[in-house]
């Protein structure tokens, strides 16, 4: 379980899995010791929409997404097709190819390593989203 997923089930835990519960993610983040990267932990875990924040910076709220995360990463619950997470991530993939076909067309343009870099990522990106939904089919 990687560091976003073990927030999210803390997260998950004191909220019961309601959405209208405020959780203060500097005082949570500072009891398990990831006060240091709580931009990246709450970006993150905001991109994924799995959490958003309740009126006050770092003062969050777990979503529906998120409570379904939580469960699947506890062993609780698949995130089979029945609960739209294969769907949300379909939709993630889509915009992921897109993306990747704005980074081949402008590596197309004017090559150099960097570009091509940015290229082979959103590659292992796309590779991963699929491998995520197949594991869920």
């Amino acid at each position: 379980m990687n560091v976003f997923h073990k927030v999210l089930v803390k997260i998950f835990e004191i909220t019961g899995g309601k959405d209208n519960v405020d959780v203060d993610l500097v005082d949570l983040l500072k009891k398990e010791g990831f006060y240091s990267n709580i931009e990246s932990i709450s970006g993150n875990l905001q991109d994924e929409g799995w959490i958003t924040e309740a009126g006050r910076k770092y003062v969050v709220r777990i979503t529906h997404w998120g409570s379904i995360e939580a469960k699947r990463v506890q062993g609780g619950a698949s995130a089979g097709t029945g609960d739209g997470g294969v769907e949300k991530d379909a939709k993630a993939l889509v915009n992921e190819v897109k993306q990747l076909t704005l980074s081949i067309e402008d590596f197309a343009s004017k090559p150099d390593a960097k570009k091509l870099d940015v290229v082979d990522k959103g590659l292992s990106t796309l590779s991963d989203r699929v491998k995520s939904i197949r594991g869920r089919l």
